[in-house]
C-alpha cells in the first residue's frame, strides 16, 4: 500500500497542471549530480520515514465471515513522512521556490484524499490525510546531511494512514459451548 499511496499523490499533483512531480530518492539524485535525474519533473517526492501508528491498532486477531473465523494479526497502520524537493534546473532559485509554493498551495486546498474526492485511490486505502511538518534548523541539517547534499527548496508532509493488512489461511474455531464446574464444600 505504500507505493499506491505515494503514486496517487504524484498523480494528483500532476493533474493540477501547474507543476510536475515524480517519485524518487532525492539522495540518489543529489549524489548523481544530474539535477533532476531521468525526470523532467519540478518536484521529486521522497519517502524519508515510516512510522507505525500503534494507537489505531485493533487488538482482535481474527476475522469473522458468517460462522467461520479466520486467524489474522492486527493490521499495521503507518504514517509516512514525505519530502517534496524542487529539482528545477532551468529558471533558477525563484522557480524552485515557486514549485515548493505550489505543493503547499495544493495541499492547502486538498489535504484529505478519499474515494469520493479521489476516485483513482487504491481500493485497499480508505483515506489519506496530509499535514505539513515544520522542521527546525537542526532537524533540517540532519536530514540534508543524511541525504548527502546541501539544502534544496523543499517541504515535508506527514501522510496518515496507510494500512497494511492481510488475512492468513488458518481457520479458527468458534466457541460453541462453555463448561463450568462448581466445587461445593
Amino acid at each position: 500500500m505504500i507505493h499506491p499511496a505515494l503514486d496517487i499523490i504524484r498523480q494528483e499533483l500532476n493533474a493540477g497542471g501547474i507543476i510536475t512531480a515524480s517519485l524518487g530518492n532525492i539522495g540518489d539524485i543529489i549524489a548523481s549530480g544530474t539535477g533532476n535525474g531521468d525526470t523532467d519533473s519540478d518536484i521529486v517526492i521522497s519517502l524519508i520515514n515510516i512510522e507505525e501508528n500503534r494507537i489505531s491498532r485493533d487488538p482482535s486477531n481474527y476475522q469473522k465471515n458468517g460462522t467461520e473465523l479466520t486467524l489474522k494479526n492486527p493490521a499495521v497502520h503507518l504514517n509516512l513522512t514525505l519530502l517534496f524537493t524542487s529539482v528545477r534546473n532551468e529558471g533558477g532559485y525563484g522557480l524552485s521556490l515557486q514549485s515548493v509554493q505550489e505543493v503547499i498551495r495544493f495541499f492547502q486546498r486538498k489535504y484529505v484524499f478519499d474515494h469520493v474526492n479521489t476516485p483513482a485511490l487504491d481500493a485497499g486505502i480508505e483515506k489519506l490525510i496530509l499535514e505539513m511538518m515544520s522542521l527546525g534548523f537542526e532537524q533540517l541539517n540532519q536530514l540534508w546531511s543524511i541525504l548527502g547534499g546541501r539544502y534544496q527548496p523543499s517541504v515535508v508532509y506527514r501522510m496518515r494512514m496507510v494500512t497494511i493488512d492481510s488475512v492468513t489461511d488458518v481457520k479458527g474455531s468458534v466457541i460453541k459451548e462453555i463448561e463450568t464446574y462448581h466445587h461445593l464444600k
